[in-house]
């Protein structure tokens, strides 16, 4: 094999692992295209001899279809279940249309359930679906655990998370994810017997921005959610007033080459839109929640000195209807979740920093989640 091939599949092997964790071969080449033009150039690769083993038109770029190539759709689920025969969970996908709209969404539920069931939302990153996540998210977890996992899927693969980002489509066409959410809880209602005091979400980079908007237009609905490397948008900041209160564990990274820990653009371009510094994101959780007392700190044992990284927590004092607030920053960590689920490259530390390998972040969130209250307001709908 010549060895530009050898290196291209090097990278595209390596993206493809990125793919099955934050989203998929469209989010990894938006985060090459700089330009936000559509299209790589050799500058924007910043390897030529890749570059020229890739672009199959021998055009000065790299088109998304020829970056994606044979594995568009490598994931995709046929309709009705599919998960293995053996497996303690069941997996189904499912479909709702929504202001005339087709919205795909995937279950995993326990075979033998415990009713009520809590609901735990996990939403991929830019350019992702819910198929993806479903293939590496919580899986056995809840049959162990007993809660359903939902894997939804954003429109043409974004969500509406309210940065105003000229580059999402579902932003600029007014897509309104929040009421697909409430689509599908309404729906999973109706085939089994749903926890409604206790639906959290959580979600990475672009899911992660939008479950800040979950909890600034949905707080009725959701007890807690967790943002993995992603920020409170600044349209949504600037008018930050959740209907009740709601818990929230944070994790973030400050060596994130594409959401900045201390806030301004996302990925290097405006029109990707703009987040708020995440101290500032902090206050004004901790504000809205009560919360006025002095958070206390832990540094987690450095159980893989390899992977370049510390996790410090800060925890702070309960606050109203005993919500919790908890911030995991990771030190030296990329634009990575937490685990060690997927392998790793140093391709992949070139595009998205290092991972932090000293505890399993989907573990971590459902033991928060766990933890925390259910909404109050709520509770009689299960008695």
């Amino acid at each position: 094999m010549k060895p530009t091939i050898i290196l291209w599949s090097v990278l595209l092997s390596s993206l493809t692992i990125f793919a099955q964790q934050e989203g998929d071969l469209g989010e990894r080449f938006e985060q090459l295209d700089r330009a936000d033009d559509g299209k790589i150039s050799l500058v924007e690769l910043g390897a030529p001899q890749i570059f020229h083993a890739t672009d199959s038109d021998i055009g000065e770029f790299i088109s998304l279809d020829e970056f994606e190539g044979p594995h568009r759709n490598r994931q995709d689920l046929p309709a009705g279940r599919s998960a293995p025969a053996d497996a303690p969970f069941i997996e189904t996908k499912y479909t709702v249309n929504v202001d005339g709209r087709e919205r795909i969404f995937v279950v995993q539920s326990p075979k033998d359930p415990r009713s009520p069931l809590p609901v735990v939302f996990l939403f991929h990153g830019g350019g992702g679906r819910g198929e993806n996540m479903a293939a590496i998210g919580f899986r056995e977890m809840v049959a162990r655990e007993n809660f359903l996992a939902v894997y939804p899927t954003g429109w043409k693969n974004n969500w509406n998370d309210g940065r105003s980002a000229a580059r999402i489509a579902a932003q600029q066409e007014g897509v309104d994810d929040v009421k697909f959410v409430r689509v599908i809880v309404d729906e999973l209602a109706t085939r089994c017997q749903i926890d409604r005091s206790r639906i959290f979400a959580t979600g990475v980079s672009n899911g992660g921005i939008f479950c800040h908007y979950l909890a600034a237009q949905a707080a009725d609905l959701f007890a807690a959610i967790v943002p993995v490397i992603g920020g409170l948008a600044e349209p949504v900041a600037a008018t930050f007033r959740p209907s009740h209160p709601i818990s929230l564990l944070v994790i973030q990274g400050d060596a994130d080459p594409l959401v900045p820990i201390d806030g301004g653009v996302i990925a290097r371009s405006e029109r990707r839109g703009r987040i708020i510094h995440t101290e500032d994101m902090l206050k004004l959780y901790l504000r809205h929640n009560g919360i006025n007392g002095e958070p206390t700190e832990e540094l987690l044992p450095d159980t893989d000195p390899d992977d370049g990284c510390r996790a410090l927590i800060r925890r702070y004092p309960t606050g109203k209807e005993g919500v919790k607030v908890e911030y995991w920053l990771i030190q030296g960590g990329g634009h990575t979740m937490p685990g060690t689920r997927r392998a790793r490259t140093a391709i992949g530390e070139l595009f998205v920093g290092k991972t932090c390998r000293d505890f399993d972040a989907l573990e971590i969130i459902w033991n928060f989640f766990k933890s925390c209250q259910p909404r109050k307001a709520l509770l009689h709908q299960n008695e």
